[in-house]
């Protein structure tokens, strides 16, 4: 075979990545440089067709290793044509089988990276899919805290619909619109509670001021009526004598009159009567009160609750227990009342009557026993 046929003789070149092309380049004469690469080859192979050709070089390659130790045992030697062509046929047959290997690994590799690739997205997928099942799961909180909404309107006491399309107004009512819609009735009474509430609480201002401006008023009354009781007083005192000249005794009547509050209303009306009579009839009859002022002032008062009321329940149904084990008797609940109502009153009442002569009669009176004493 000559040089130029040699360099026009296309040349197979393997790489493990790339893809088949053609390159011409110039030279001492026109070559054609083949890139050959297993993976566009890998592509165009079907994998069952590889395993039935990894079948049968297997197949193949056992025969050839029969043939050849067939002919070594029959006496052939090693250099002979037939058992080197036997070898140069399963040197092509353990060439195959390692590109069908190589194939299969890379066939195995590409297999790999794609399930990888498979599952990177199926994560991706799960992972979009988790946050889609919270975000529903968020909106239907939502949608319950919405369902579950209690507004504050609720607990507000509207007026009626019928007073309020009577006292609102038709801008505030609008009739036409809120016959029909619930949501825009509720609307409207509560802008007519607003304005309403808005009209009270000007009112309520007004009032304020006003209550201040007579607090101050009655203040400034006060301040002047107290400042006048010791002016009274000093009056009262320098003008004694002329009270006393006049039997006109103002001061004397003042404590008789509070005292006589503290009277029961037997003795009080008796005091009223015996007075106005001294004063318009008789001037020798004369009425004054005796006795202890602070045990009528106690006993005039109403008595106070010692029940509290947290103990209330249990002192009542103490009381109820005592009173099943042990019931008082008529007689003695009588006896009860009678005492208190002969109890003898603290404070008396004393009637001085001077006759013609030197003899005074003095009339003491209870609650309930009259006395008499001659002098």
């Amino acid at each position: 075979m000559s040089d130029a046929l040699k360099k026009r003789k296309s040349k197979v070149l393997r790489s493990e990545m790339g893809t088949p092309e053609v390159k011409r380049g110039r030279g001492e004469g026109d070559q054609d440089v083949r890139v050959y690469s297993e993976e566009v080859e890998l592509d165009g192979r079907d994998p069952e067709e590889d395993y039935q050709q990894y079948k049968l070089t297997c197949e193949a390659l056992a025969q050839l290793m029969n043939d050849i130790q067939e002919l070594k045992a029959n006496g052939a030697k090693d250099g002979c044509a037939e058992v080197e062509q036997k070898r140069m046929q399963s040197c092509i047959h353990f060439m195959s089988l390692k590109k069908l290997n190589r194939l299969a690994h890379m066939r195995l590799k590409r297999g790999r990276d794609q399930t990888h690739e498979g599952k990177q997205r199926v994560d991706v997928l799960h992972l979009q899919l988790q946050n889609l099942l919270y975000e529903v799961m968020h909106l239907q909180k939502e949608i319950s805290k919405c369902l579950e909404f209690k507004s504050k309107h609720e607990e507000i006491d509207l007026v009626s619909v019928d007073e309020f399309y009577q006292e609102a107004p038709p801008e505030v009512s609008r009739t036409p619109l809120t016959k029909d819609d619930t949501h825009q009735l509720t609307l409207a009474r509560l802008d007519w509670e607003l304005e309403q509430r808005k009209r009270l609480a000007e009112q309520y201002k007004e009032s304020l001021s006003s209550k201040e401006k007579i607090q101050k008023g009655i203040e400034v009354k006060k301040e002047h009526l107290s400042s006048l009781q010791p002016g009274l007083n000093a009056i009262m005192q320098a003008s004694l004598p002329v009270q006393e000249y006049l039997s006109m005794p103002f001061e004397q009547t003042q404590r008789q009159t509070e005292i006589a509050r503290h009277l029961p209303t037997s003795l009080y009306v008796l005091l009223v009567q015996a007075s106005a009579y001294g004063q318009a009839c008789d001037k020798s009859l004369s009425v004054s009160i005796s006795g202890d002022v602070d045990e009528a002032k106690a006993l005039s008062k109403p008595p106070e609750d010692s029940q509290d009321d947290d103990s209330g329940d249990s002192d009542a149904e103490e009381e109820q227990e005592k009173t099943k084990r042990r019931r008082p008797t008529t007689g003695g609940q009588l006896d009860d009342k009678r005492r208190e109502m002969l109890k003898r009153h603290p404070l008396s009442l004393c009637l001085d009557l001077r006759c013609k002569g030197t003899h005074t009669h003095t009339f003491y009176s209870s609650s309930f026993c009259v006395s008499a004493s001659h002098r």
